[in-house]
């Protein structure tokens, strides 16, 4: 089962911290404003929207924030189910969306104890909550919006080894089991953000990791779903899109029938079924800028610690070894701490 997060992009992140540690993206207010009323169209026939993320992209997240803090999109959706939170601490969320007391730990802990050991340290997915909490702050809607987390409800504490983390890794199952217990069985409305990964109806010729989330939820509710990809500038430009921000839905277009291994991140060399059946819709945002964390965070010896533990399961799992790119994280972070130091 693929979780996101590869060894490269951990390296690359020890390379690039520094430079990109708390940039905040901006996306032109009056052009992203039509693009979003045009995605909001979409919940007149879907009770659902998904954005399918690359993760880490600077840029998309400035726009999903721009979403959220637009009431004509925000305030037709009840929930925000996010790929970055273990389901378990459910009720973290729900305090820290309702603007109750949260420590900087338990917020921390939403992201860091799901099955992903690196990638929602980028510090987009932590802003994404604090938009959240924002606009319920400010009433922008009548009604408060749910953050609901959709990863698998594990307890590391309890995970001693590959065969105790073994039944916690269909991480799209659990997202659409999520989406089903708490949006559709309520007849709620929700806005969800995931990896592209989990985000086709479809998948490519030879991918047997299993049904995605997306393709899960379209075969139990047809129609119920409203898939959109952000293309990357290269893809745009072969798929004629207009200029960014930008948005185009699939079906009725000449879209329907192009090549999506053109868009897809996962299995691009694989044949994949014709863009209209995979997705509904397609996104441009321009350029990508992936922002990572300061590495320091790897420095504190408890979380260190833990990270070599899980790290060392999940090799013993899928045979991915991670302890290299953590070694490199913590050299990265060692080097930044020392030079912060420097008069």
């Amino acid at each position: 089962m693929a979780t996101g997060w590869s060894l490269n992009w951990i390296r690359l992140a020890c390379l690039t911290a520094a430079i990109t540690q708390g940039l905040d993206a901006k996306v032109e207010a009056p052009a992203s404003a039509a693009v979003i009323a045009e995605i909001a169209k979409q919940f007149d026939q879907h009770p659902l929207i998904m954005v399918g993320e690359l993760h880490r992209w600077e840029q998309l997240h400035a726009f999903v924030r721009e979403m959220v803090r637009d009431s004509e999109f925000i305030c037709r959706a009840n929930d925000i189910v996010i790929e970055f939170g273990n389901s378990r601490l459910q009720n973290i969320a729900d305090d820290y969306a309702f603007g109750r007391n949260v420590t900087d730990a338990q917020l921390q802990s939403l992201w860091r104890e799901t099955a992903v050991p690196f990638t929602w340290n980028s510090p987009v997915y932590r802003q994404l909550l604090e938009t959240i909490r924002e606009i319920n702050e400010k009433k922008l809607c009548d009604h408060e919006v749910r953050i609901v987390l959709g990863d698998p409800s594990l307890d590391w504490a309890k995970i001693r080894t590959a065969q105790d983390y073994a039944r916690w890794t269909n991480r799209d199952a659990s997202y659409a089991e999520v989406v089903e217990r708490e949006v559709l069985a309520k007849r709620h409305h929700a806005f969800l953000l995931a990896g592209q990964y989990h985000a086709v109806k479809q998948r490519a010729e030879g991918d047997d990791d299993g049904p995605r989330a997306a393709e899960i939820i379209e075969r139990k509710h047809p129609g119920a779903l409203f898939s959109i990809v952000a293309a990357l500038p290269d893809a745009a430009r072969a798929l004629h899109l207009a200029p960014a921000p930008s948005f185009k839905t699939v079906s009725g277009t000449e879209l329907a029938q192009a090549d999506f291994s053109m868009i897809a991140t996962m299995n691009p060399h694989k044949k994949w079924p014709a863009f209209g059946d995979v997705v509904d819709g397609v996104l441009f945002i321009g350029d990508q800028t992936l922002l990572y964390p300061a590495p320091t965070i790897y420095l504190d010896p408890d979380y260190q610690r833990e990270l070599r533990r899980r790290v060392a399961i999940i090799k013993e799992f899928s045979g991915q070894d991670f302890g290299p790119g953590l070694d490199d994280l913590i050299k990265e972070g060692g080097k930044a701490q020392k030079n912060s130091r420097r008069p």
